[in-house]
């Protein structure tokens, strides 16, 4: 492994890649306990800490292979009931500025540079899901629900910047001569 790769631990991938797929916001994330998966059903079920309302999730093969890539191979022996916790004693679940530095790390490792008025944190993953969910036709009722919103306007902000339809919007270079060594690829 380089370097680059060695900044992700298990427990980081799987925070990641949890996020990425579902959506979850840093403290549900740092909520769930082991009460909330559901190996046989591959189910994710959460009481949302912003809202208050119960959110049930899909565990796909992905995020549940990273998941237990963590538990089996990294997370130390301990009686603690939530999933992730930190690495050194007193193993103590992890808070909402740890998960969130986890999506620093992430962005490190991924050579993603943020600037000024970019989204932060996870909060990119999340946009990312509605607008990937929102490419691949799902209604936005559902992703509204998935993303564990109360209201279907909070939406709105996850959805201003669609960029299939944004494509559509794109002007033709056909007229514009490019050089033949742009498609060169010595």
């Amino acid at each position: 492994m380089t370097d680059d790769e060695n900044l992700l631990t298990l427990r980081d991938r799987a925070i990641g890649i949890l996020v990425l797929y579902t959506g979850l916001r840093c403290c549900d994330i740092a909520g769930l306990t082991f009460d909330s998966i559901d190996w046989k059903r591959d189910i994710i079920f959460i009481r949302q800490q912003k809202t208050d309302n119960p959110l049930e999730l899909p565990l796909t093969a992905v995020v549940g292979n990273a998941i237990y890539d963590y538990l089996s191979s990294e997370r130390p022996h301990t009686e603690s009931r939530y999933i992730f916790i930190s690495q050194r004693k007193p193993f103590s679940r992890l808070k909402n500025k740890s998960i969130g530095n986890v999506a620093v790390r992430i962005m490190k490792t991924a050579g993603i540079r943020q600037s000024k008025g970019d989204r932060k944190g996870f909060h990119i993953f999340r946009h990312h899901l509605a607008t990937a969910l929102l490419g691949n036709g799902v209604p936005q009722p559902v992703i509204s629900r998935t993303l564990g919103h109360t209201s279907p306007d909070s939406l709105e902000s996850y959805l201003r910047a669609d960029f299939p339809h944004l494509k559509e919007c794109a002007i033709s270079i056909e007229r514009f001569p490019v050089p033949k060594e742009v498609f060169s690829h010595e």
